[in-house]
């Protein structure tokens, strides 16, 4: 697949900022909820979900400059970041979405709590948290380098609004599919997530040894 392709962004983008392990959370949340409040919460979530990829996306590399961190130095570490991620996703063995990430939600019902709890823990960090952000940032990198910028942003787009629906349909999801279909995607995309980690990692140890032939 090629390395620029809009496919190839939004597989690695979904196998790290799929909103699995945020089910849980999210169903308890909304249990009870009419439509449109529920509307709403997915509304707030994915909106606060693109704002938080998007500013990766405009500003990761230029924060990673400020601090003079090179980009193959930056590969490394997210490499072995996002590494971490998909380990801890294949070595879950609690059936269901809260086997990755256990939240207590606060027990008041009200327009504010749902809403802030839309955006955390639901949104950020059970979402997309600090892997896919890190992803992100790569995937600027080399997007950069082959002129595929539109493809990433399209990529996020649509990682948000895949996510969304899994969201809208999260209760059917959980009755047809059953919670260990569930664990066994999450295990599948923490395999993906886990070769894309060691991917960077080799990209970065690369262009950092061919630097160093070189003087």
């Amino acid at each position: 697949m090629d390395n620029s392709s809009f496919q190839h962004y939004l597989i690695g983008l979904l196998a790290i900022g799929n909103n699995v392990s945020s089910l849980g959370a999210y169903l308890a949340e909304t249990q009870g909820m009419t439509r449109r409040r529920i509307w709403q919460m997915i509304l707030t979530t994915s909106l606060v979900c693109f704002i938080f990829l998007a500013v990766f996306m405009l500003f990761g590399t230029a924060v990673l400059n400020f601090f003079g961190i090179s980009i193959s130095s930056f590969e490394i570490a997210g490499g072995l970041l996002l590494g971490g991620v998909g380990m801890e996703m294949m070595s879950s063995d609690t059936h269901g979405p809260a086997a990755h990430k256990a939240v207590a939600l606060p027990a008041e019902d009200d327009d504010n709590n749902a809403i802030s709890n839309a955006v955390v823990p639901i949104g950020i960090p059970l979402t997309v948290g600090a892997g896919t952000a890190s992803a992100v940032v790569l995937f600027t990198s080399s997007a950069a380098r082959n002129g595929s910028s539109d493809m990433l942003l399209a990529a996020i787009l649509a990682l948000v609004l895949i996510n969304a629906m899994v969201f809208r349909f999260a209760n059917t999801v959980m009755r047809r599919v059953g919670p260990l279909a569930l664990t066994i995607f999450t295990k599948i995309m923490g395999l993906f997530t886990l070769s894309i980690g060691v991917e960077f990692v080799v990209h970065g140890v690369t262009t950092i040894y061919k630097g160093l032939m070189q003087h």
